[in-house]
């Protein structure tokens, strides 16, 4: 008797599940015209993959770089719709869990709506998800109205195929790709994503969230060492801002290489845009009080970098600016093991960025 009790309630479980589904609309980004996929260049290159380079450009980049410009760090679909049930389905490519990484962080999705009234509020899923070959986000019971809803996609996953799926009777509208002219970041596994507990924490995220700005993330985990491939490929963009952040990669340099390198990316920038260019010392480190050599090398190449910039400023090279390490003020509870930020980091992160962008913005 028991299992058929059993039997009874996985089968009416399973019937209802099914009809849920079944009530679904699908709606796929890919077909989408115009494009909807924010926080990317090359957009109308791109077009049919989630990846942020295309694929004349990642031919010519070093390994690393390459395969992480397949990741979707930075990318945003954003609709409107009145639906009061969601859901995101999609698939990525199989990849091993980073230890360093929250699994919500490296393969999940994370959503925000914008009600009538132009606030801004996050939406949880409430553990609502299935994690099997094909990954579900479901989002229920949804109060907003007529909301206009921002899809944060994985940092750290490439993305195979999405599709959005809302109430058959509701209203669903892709909202075309931004036109205005993007803050382009450049930098190391930080800038990428590494390490909130979700995608729209990553600080490049919650900078587009607390500015408005649009942001192109170009982070590459382990690989920002200032190539001259990926600053060929940055100065192709029409930015409005430049922002390169590279010595938590690039301290391994020597103080002649970093020299070089940043020399010859501003140069190839200033050769098509005059838009302003950031360069960024690293961070001091959090923990140095029982780990005071922690930051040596750091220490090196930060000052390796200034050396550089205010050279070339005193040679005459415009709206070129330096964001010092003290300025990105971590604390001892802003790191996950002393190299990357958390949650708490990440809005420490996006928050000296957004004082320093407003004064190179006015």
């Amino acid at each position: 008797m028991l299992k058929l009790i059993q039997a009874t309630f996985c089968l009416l479980i399973g019937l209802t599940l099914q009809a849920h589904a079944q009530s679904f609309t699908w709606y796929n980004p890919m077909e989408a015209s115009p494009s909807c996929i924010n926080g990317r260049a090359w957009n109308e290159e791109i077009k049919a993959s989630y990846a942020r380079m295309p694929e004349r450009l990642q031919r010519n980049m070093p390994e690393k770089v390459r395969n992480f410009s397949k990741n979707a760090a930075g990318l945003s679909i954003m609709f409107t719709t009145n639906t009061r049930n969601l859901q995101i389905k999609y698939t990525i490519e199989p990849g091993a869990q980073m230890v360093n990484m929250a699994r919500l962080n490296q393969a999940g999705v994370d959503l925000y709506a914008t009600n009538k009234r132009g606030k801004t509020h996050w939406i949880g899923n409430h553990m609502q998800w299935n994690w099997k070959d094909t990954i579900t986000f479901t989002f229920r019971d949804l109060e907003t109205k007529t909301g206009v809803y921002e899809l944060f996609l994985p940092p750290y996953s490439t993305v195979t195929s999405l599709k959005i799926g809302c109430d058959k009777k509701a209203h669903f509208s892709f909202v075309p790709t931004r036109t205005d002219k993007p803050v382009v970041i450049y930098g190391s596994s930080i800038v990428q994503g590494a390490s909130p507990s979700r995608p729209g924490l990553t600080w490049t995220n919650t900078l587009k969230r607390i500015t408005g700005l649009n942001i192109v993330n170009l982070g590459f985990s382990g690989s920002c060492l200032m190539e001259p491939e990926v600053f060929d490929a940055i100065c192709e963009i029409d930015a409005r801002c430049f922002v390169i952040d590279p010595i938590p990669n690039s301290y391994r340099l020597t103080a002649n290489e970093i020299a070089t390198r940043i020399r010859y990316g501003v140069t190839q920038i200033r050769q098509r845009s005059y838009a302003p260019i950031i360069i960024s010392e690293s961070y001091l480190q959090a923990d140095r009080a029982f780990h005071p050599h922690a930051e040596d090398q750091l220490r090196k190449a930060n000052k390796a970098l200034c050396h550089i910039v205010k050279l070339m400023q005193k040679e005459g090279v415009k709206n070129l600016f330096l964001m010092k390490s003290k300025d990105i003020k971590m604390t001892e509870d802003a790191m996950i093991e002393a190299t990357h930020p958390n949650d708490i980091g990440c809005i420490i992160y996006a928050n000296a960025y957004k004082k320093k962008l407003k004064k190179v913005l006015r």
